[in-house]
């Protein structure tokens, strides 16, 4: 009756859609990029301030705790929860930029990435730059002062946040940008305001605490509170604001913060130099740290072997080899070179800089997979560990080495050592069986002997940049002392006098607290055994707003075969996936483009539909794959039935006449079923679009005789008829293979995509037809239309690096044009957009808004052009309908 009340009192303002309290969307949503699960009695999912004001009043009378999360990428447990979880990532996506770009205002739904490419015009980016800036949102950056490659301590969100807008667990609200709004707060919150101004005056009359906080913020710590805040700033409400940096959720709420943006190098270049050993590289970066690099990022030899496995990198990883990817930046190349050739002056090894692009961010990709890497490296059912610590640069070489030989000490010979050492923060990773009691006693007492090694033997900080959680919450006071971590305990008392706040995160008395609610990862199966929810895939994933994302999906199906092994009834479970987890998942593989270890949760969604599909449904399969040019047929009437009973189908396609050009090179042209299907989106059907063009550049077109019977076999893949697939696929390469012609092209990315990834395999070459044309426009000549259009590339494209082909013909003819960058995939999945029309519309949500002014849209997908048709206000087009408008043949 209890758990009743309080939730009826939540649905009087909260959607029912926004309450979860199911146990399969509390484990899904409660899973973050932390070794520690605590399931949520309660999931919430707020929409705005007046979201979080209920949410908070209501916790305040039920005495609940609540704990507030976006991205879910932190490492140290800061974002899990056992009562009640707050999410924030579905909205709170408002910005705005000001003082042309030097200003950035961001709600904390805002990913990081995303922030960087609104700023991008104007030559500028916001300070903090953690390696999980295309996932990690302006909520959790603030929330745990992240800071990142390039960052240091001068750019972090400490030191660029330039207002804030924030909630106080009683519902008072401040906005320390608004002046109307800080004369209220001085009045109604003098207590709370008289008593920082205390604290401190307190610390400025005890030099030795004085000092003690100036030194510990010379270098990275997020160690406990922001305690440089009283000596950084007089008036408390500067105080307060910067008290609520790095404050992970345990003082009040941050509903916006506007950032001093910092400029953004249009030249960038890097270099991946080697060491013999630690030390050398360590001693490097004390020389490389009075020069003018902007990032200096070591990778020990554990670090190399690594990224070496997974042929991330080319070098023959040598015994004790260092490497240090150091980055330059300058406003011109003339200062580039010269700052080049500063840093290869200063170092003892060879260092080639590269400025190209690919390579570039190659080099950046390993070092930022780093942690990931590990992780699916590790044993199966062993869970991985990073650790964030940092040591004053001086010491760095001599803590480093420390570091290596107590994690030999402590039986972690498998560890590896990377990080900033530029600003020497290290991270260091190792897999960890937490199953096992004896292995939980020999991590305790590793975290011990870490604590006392870096926080007193090396004056550093246990936390530099990933906040200090419940990982770390334990040792806060061995690390600062009595005095300081009872002036951290009255400041959570000053806003959170009864402890509501993301309890146990930063201030806590349970000294074992670290080793408590320690997450498990059963194995589940061989295509995602490795994951280890790091969240990196969750920004692409077209369901991720409306059901399961990647990262969810896998802790589920982990949990069901963990329940499975030990005897339960998971008949409630499976029900609930089917939906949420198999119907609307797209299966577009995007998810594996941003897992550093290329895990595609698609494939193990398909691997299960193949194992639910019944034998009956099988045959039927098989019988419609036998009979193909039939069951075009029937689909079409389907459809033409449908559209008289009210489905939103497409017109369907009328029968085409055969194609005939004349020309020097023979080119073999197959048409995706979906466009004999679906009435052209352009004027006229593609196949004479793609006739037209062929004509234009003086290629001879060639069908295949037996077309009209001839699949890729997406429609069964997807589906998980892989025996029917795996038919279809092969007829069409067999008679490809047949015809003798060496240039190949097909019409529908999705389907250029799955055959080409089995035609290379047969040595055959096929191209997507935008590819194609793409490569060739300089036969065109070509007219560029003056009109705003969207152009979307398919996800289909956008794995195979072949994306840059349809913005090279948007470049060729539109002289303006914006690509949808935050939308990965529009969802609609070949049919699933027809079955499952809720997915397409919330994965194109925003589409509709940032299509305002356009008056077209270009595309490379039959379906794909349905959904964003109806989900933009535009009729989509394909990008070749555009090409042929726009150009003539040259003579």
């Amino acid at each position: 009756m209890y758990v009743n009340r309080f939730l009826n009192i939540l649905a009087e303002k909260l959607p029912s859609a926004n309450i979860l309290t199911e146990e399969l969307d509390l484990l899904a949503h409660g899973t973050d990029a932390s070794f520690y699960r605590l399931i949520p009695e309660v999931v919430l999912k707020a929409r705005h301030e007046d979201d979080i004001l209920h949410i908070l009043r209501t916790c305040n009378e039920f005495q609940k705790p609540v704990t507030f999360r976006t991205a879910g990428t932190s490492l140290s447990g800061q974002a899990v929860s056992d009562s009640v979880l707050v999410k924030l990532g579905h909205n709170w996506h408002g910005y705005k930029i000001l003082e042309e770009g030097k200003r950035i205002r961001l709600q904390p739904g805002i990913i990081g990435a995303q922030a960087n490419r609104l700023l991008s015009p104007f030559g500028r980016k916001i300070g903090p730059d953690p390696a999980s800036i295309d996932t990690a949102m302006i909520g959790g950056i603030v929330a745990n002062n992240a800071s990142g490659m390039c960052c240091g301590t001068s750019k972090n969100s400490y030191k660029t946040v330039n207002s804030m807008r924030l909630i106080l667990m009683d519902g008072t609200v401040l906005d320390t940008g608004d002046e109307s709004s800080v004369k209220e707060f001085r009045e109604s919150k003098k207590d709370l305001l008289d008593s920082l101004s205390q604290i401190r005056q307190e610390i400025l009359d005890d030099k030795n605490l004085k000092s003690l906080i100036e030194k510990k913020y010379k270098i990275k710590n997020t160690t406990g509170y922001g305690l440089n805040s009283f000596t950084d700033f007089e008036d408390p409400i500067d105080i307060l604001m910067h008290l609520l940096v790095g404050s992970e959720g345990t003082l009040a709420f941050i509903s916006e913060v506007t950032f001093n943006t910092v400029p953004e190098p249009c030249y960038k270049s890097c270099t991946l130099a080697i060491f013999a050993d630690v030390r050398a590289a360590c001693e490097a970066t004390v020389e490389l740290k009075k020069l003018a690099v902007e990032a200096v990022e070591m990778m020990d030899e554990a670090s190399l072997r690594s990224a070496s496995s997974l042929n991330l990198i080319d070098q023959q990883v040598m015994k004790d080899m260092t490497a240090l990817l150091i980055d330059v930046r300058a406003e011109s190349e003339k200062e580039l070179k010269q700052k080049i050739n500063e840093v290869q002056n200063a170092l003892a090894v060879d260092a080639e800089f590269t400025v190209d692009p690919q390579v570039y961010a190659k080099l950046w990709k390993v070092r930022k997979g780093l942690f990931p890497i590990v992780g699916a490296n590790r044993k199966t059912g062993t869970t991985v560990i990073i650790e964030d610590v940092c040591f004053p640069i001086e010491k760095l070489a001599d803590g480093t080495v420390a570091l290596q030989k107590l994690l030999k000490e402590y039986k972690y010979e498998e560890a590896i050592i990377f990080g900033h050492a530029l600003d020497g923060n290290l991270h260091f990773v190792f897999t960890q069986d937490f199953n096992d009691p004896q292995e939980v006693e020999r991590y305790k007492k590793f975290m011990d002997a870490l604590s006392g090694l870096v926080a007193k033997d090396f004056e550093g900080s246990l936390k530099a940049e990933h906040g200090t959680g419940r990982n770390m919450a334990p040792f806060v006071e061995h690390e600062w002392g009595e005095k300081a971590y009872e002036i951290m305990k009255r400041v959570k008392k000053l806003f959170d006098p009864q402890n509501l706040l993301n309890p146990d995160v930063i201030i806590c008395d349970r000294k074992d607290l670290h080793v408590q609610n320690l997450k498990p990862l059963p194995q589940a199966d061989e295509i995602v055994d490795k994951c280890i929810e790091c969240g990196f895939c969750e920004p692409v994933c077209p369901s991720r707003n409306l059901t399961l994302s990647p990262r969810q999906r896998i802790a589920v199906y982990r949990e069901i075969n963990r329940q499975k092994k030990s005897g339960a009834n998971v008949t409630e479970w499976m029900k609930k996936f089917t939906y949420q987890g198999e119907q609307t998942c797209a299966a577009d593989g995007m998810c594996g483009t941003r897992c550093p270890v290329n895990i595609d949760t698609g494939k193990l969604i398909k691997k299960y539909r193949a194992l639910t599909v019944s034998n009956f449904q099988k045959k039927v399969a098989g019988f419609t794959a036998n009979h193909f040019g039939m069951t075009v047929s029937a689909s079409k009437l389907a459809m033409k039935i449908g559209r008289l009973t009210g489905k939103k189908y497409p017109g369907t396609a009328s029968s085409r006449r055969p194609l005939k050009t004349k020309g020097k090179e023979k080119v073999l042209y197959f048409s995706s079923c979906v466009n004999s299907v679906f009435e052209p989106s352009g004027t006229k059907p593609l196949s004479e679009v793609i006739e037209s063009l062929l004509a234009k550049t003086d290629c001879e077109v060639v069908e295949l005789k037996q077309a009209k019977s001839l699949c890729c076999g997406m429609p069964y893949s997807s589906k998980g008829f892989e025996e029917a697939a795996d038919q279809k696929l092969n007829e069409l390469l067999l008679e490809m293979a047949c015809s003798g012609i060496d240039t190949i092209i097909c019409d529908n990315s999705p389907c250029s995509s799955r055959i080409i990834e089995q035609a290379a395999k047969m040595n055959l070459k096929v191209e997507d037809s935008v590819t194609f044309f793409a490569s060739r426009l300089n036969n065109f000549k070509i007219s560029r239309i003056d009109k705003e259009s969207v152009v979307f590339p398919v996800c289909s494209l956008k794995k195979s690096g072949e994306d840059s082909s349809l913005k090279k013909i948007a470049e060729a003819c539109l002289k303006n044009y914006k690509i949808p960058e935050e939308i990965a995939c529009c969802g609609f999945a070949g049919d699933r957009g027809f079955s499952h029309p809720e997915l397409t519309a919330s994965s194109l949500a925003g589409l509709k808004d940032f299509s305002s002014g356009c008056s077209s849209g270009y595309s490379s997908s039959r379906t794909c052009e349905i959904g964003l048709s109806r989900h933009s206000g535009l009729k989509f087009e394909s990008i070749l309908q555009l090409l042929d408008e726009c150009s003539e043949g040259k003579v």
